[in-house]
């Protein structure tokens, strides 16, 4: 096989794999109606308190316009507020409400649950070996990028 035919097949198995991980992720989080960006979100609100749209973004490697829709998702459901800075009017953090306080039990219990299976079916070594993958191609995708942004 070439250097080509790697990477056509690479590509197919990030695209299938990553039908199948939102797949799996909405079935488990469809009873909180919440989405993976939102369950990570409220688990990043709740680990670091209030935030701006473009820390939640750089802290979850998100676009901040799709950071703000899941967050405006988010507010029509009561689970998040916008709230301005008295020191500056223009600066916006995006914090829980008291009912995503309540329901973060429930949504960390569901996290919990998602882990669970994943490592039931999975061994240490197969988890390293995934790792092992993952942070090469990562490594490989910087060096892309880098060569392209110059």
């Amino acid at each position: 096989m070439n250097l080509v035919d790697y990477c056509v097949q690479i590509g197919g198995l990030l695209r299938v794999i990553d039908t199948k991980h939102s797949k799996i992720i909405n079935q488990f989080y469809s009873p909180h109606n919440l989405t993976g960006p939102s369950i990570n979100i409220l688990l990043l609100l709740e680990k670091e308190g209030p935030l701006k749209v473009g820390e939640i973004g750089a802290e979850l490697n998100m676009v901040d316009s799709n950071v703000s829709a899941v967050c405006s998702r988010l507010e029509k459901m009561e689970l998040v507020s916008r709230v301005r800075m008295k020191e500056d009017q223009r600066v916006v953090q995006i914090q829980l409400t008291d009912a995503a306080h309540e329901r973060m039990q429930h949504i960390r219990a569901n996290v919990s649950d998602f882990q669970q299976l994943f490592v039931k079916n999975s061994s240490l070594e197969d988890l390293q070996v995934i790792l092992e993958g993952l942070t090469k191609l990562e490594d490989v995708l910087d060096k892309v990028l880098k060569e392209k942004t110059q």
